[in-house]
């Protein structure tokens, strides 16, 4: 019974991280079967991978034909942060491998954000259940809103073509806005040493390396910054 009772209490606790996920899920799908992608392309990455930006940075590189060494250096960079959030939640998971994995595959951003909210919990059969469904609700949150926007998207290709040269411009469109989201006194400087080593590289003429310009000098400000305020 407790682990019923922690199963569909991780799902209500999901409910805003399914209202966030579901837009973006229909944004990267409609925006991978305008770049002619078949239906079933943008589905089998959400449902593989389910990492919104892995896969937002792959579906770019995918269509500007980027070198795959490029793109798997930018996404092991991108989701290196999740080892830190294992870190962090090491003690509420289930110490079998087993049980562990699935969670794992569950563990985003939002995931982790509420999950820490009971890192002081005791350990236990119903903790474990309300992981699995809060991982749960997010994994499927975003498989059906990709599916959705996918669907969206291969439809709008047939009807009306002019419209989808409008989704061409939703990844950068995503981009800038959650880059404008978290825009505060720390993150400024980092973000606009991206925006300048990215518009350097795309000057001189190389656009792939652009996106790996922008995310070094981003690092390496931030870094130097954290390294500054800790002196």
């Amino acid at each position: 019974m407790s682990r019923r009772r922690g199963l569909l209490r991780g799902l209500q606790s999901a409910g805003p991280i399914c209202l966030g996920y579901i837009p973006v899920a229909i944004t990267f799908g409609a925006a991978a079967t305008s770049f002619g992608y078949p239906v079933y392309v943008p589905l089998l990455f959400s449902a593989a991978i389910f990492a919104g930006g892995s896969q937002f940075i792959l579906l770019a590189a995918l269509h500007d034909a980027t070198p795959w060494p490029y793109v798997v250096a930018l996404c092991a960079l991108v989701d290196s942060r999740h080892i830190v959030y294992g870190a962090f939640l090491r003690r509420i998971f289930p110490t079998r491998l087993s049980a562990r994995l699935p969670l794992a595959m569950g563990l985003t951003d939002e995931v982790f954000a509420t999950a820490l909210t009971r890192r002081d919990a005791a350990p236990g059969r119903q903790l474990t259940a309300w992981l699995a469904g809060l991982a749960a609700a997010a994994y499927l949150s975003w498989v059906a809103g990709t599916a959705l926007g996918a669907v969206l998207g291969a439809v709008l290709s047939h009807a009306a073509p002019a419209l989808t040269q409008a989704l061409d411009f939703a990844l950068p469109a995503l981009f800038l806005a959650l880059a404008l989201d978290n825009l505060d006194r720390e993150t400024a400087a980092p973000l606009l040493a991206a925006a300048v080593a990215a518009l350097a590289a795309i000057w001189v003429g190389n656009i792939v390396l652009a996106l790996a310009a922008g995310v070094a000098a981003a690092t390496a400000v931030a870094v130097w910054r954290r390294r500054a305020a800790a002196a």
